[in-house]
């Protein structure tokens, strides 16, 4: 019986053989087309510049045109909107901020998806550390200085942001509780973000907490007060950082990242988080990155979803030591 021919059976396991291999073919076929990267990143701002640079080198690497589309109205909301009810293929994810993803959870009452059930990470792509600065036309030089003065002139000392619920909006209402300092808050359009760099540049706003990308190149203009990470940076090392003088401020960094709808494919997000470091790591870009102070990320989706959850549960436990209420 071992012996035995089964008539047939040869040319059975052949087509079933040729099947399997083809759909294995077409399940790694991707991209097939144009991929559609819907931002919620400010045109103007160093997020913006990283994810042209990005998204440039991606398309030469997978043949096919990367079409980036910015949609910033509603604090993004309009760009996550379009990406949560795409299909799951690939071909339309989004690039986004922390300031929606996370902390809108805690700071908006009509938020309409959540980022942990209705998308899919693919990759934590970059991130920068902002600074507290001021302009040099409020002759303040450290951070004791803006803290005594805003204690003996309380409001008079303005921080602008891109609205509430931003990443702006909320580091100066850290300051504000660490310091123990009353700041008024003088909230911009996310669209308006140009304007409150010029407004803040020409001093109509004393503080801004901004990242290298504004500071570098206006150190004639803005002065560094504090670095709001865990350490010193390579690019101001003269620059402390804000828990050595206001230790119970909990750092936070700028990030930006790639998600598509929910149910997107494990392998067509690993190729994407792959595609994505490899071209932030190219020698023509990476210099270009740490020009607009970006720093390079490049993570995998099994470890953007796990900075995903810290983070959240870090902007939790700061936004209610702040009080903060959901608007």
């Amino acid at each position: 019986m071992t012996g035995r021919k089964i008539p047939g059976a040869g040319a059975s396991l052949g087509v079933i053989a040729a099947l399997v291999l083809a759909s294995g073919v077409h399940a790694q076929a991707y991209p097939t087309r144009q991929i559609l990267v819907v931002s919620s990143a400010s045109p103007g701002t160093s997020g913006d510049a990283g994810l042209r640079l990005m998204s440039a080198k991606m398309s030469q690497s997978m043949g096919q045109p990367i079409i980036v589309e910015i949609r910033s109205a509603a604090r993004g909301a309009q760009a996550y909107a379009v990406v949560s009810k795409a299909a799951p293929d690939g071909h339309t994810i989004t690039f986004g901020t922390a300031g929606t993803f996370v902390y809108g959870r805690f700071l908006f009452k009509n938020m309409t998806f959540d980022v942990l059930k209705d998308y899919s990470p693919i990759s934590m792509s970059l991130n920068s550390p902002s600074y507290v600065a001021i302009h040099n036309s409020r002759g303040i030089n450290t951070m004791r200085e803006l803290i005594d003065y805003a204690k003996k002139n309380p409001g008079k000392l303005e921080f602008g942001s891109t609205g509430n619920g931003s990443y702006f909006h909320l580091a100066g209402e850290a300051l504000k509780h660490a310091a123990g300092i009353d700041l008024l808050h003088v909230p911009y359009s996310q669209a308006n973000y140009p304007q409150l760099q010029t407004d803040f540049l020409n001093g109509r706003i004393a503080i801004f907490a901004t990242t290298w990308f504004n500071v570098g190149p206006n150190q004639h203009r803005l002065k560094a007060l504090a670095i709001i990470d865990r350490q010193r940076s390579r690019r101001a090392p003269d620059v402390p950082v804000v828990t050595d003088l206001l230790p119970n401020f909990e750092p936070f960094v700028v990030w930006w990242g790639m998600l598509g709808p929910v149910g997107l494919p494990t392998h067509i997000a690993n190729r994407l988080a792959a595609e994505s470091k490899k071209a932030l790591q190219q020698p023509d870009v990476a210099p270009k990155l740490d020009d607009l102070g970006l720093e390079i990320v490049g993570s995998t989706t099994e470890e953007f979803a796990t900075m995903l959850r810290q983070d959240i549960n870090a902007i939790g436990r700061l936004v209610k030591a702040i009080g903060l209420q959901p608007e």
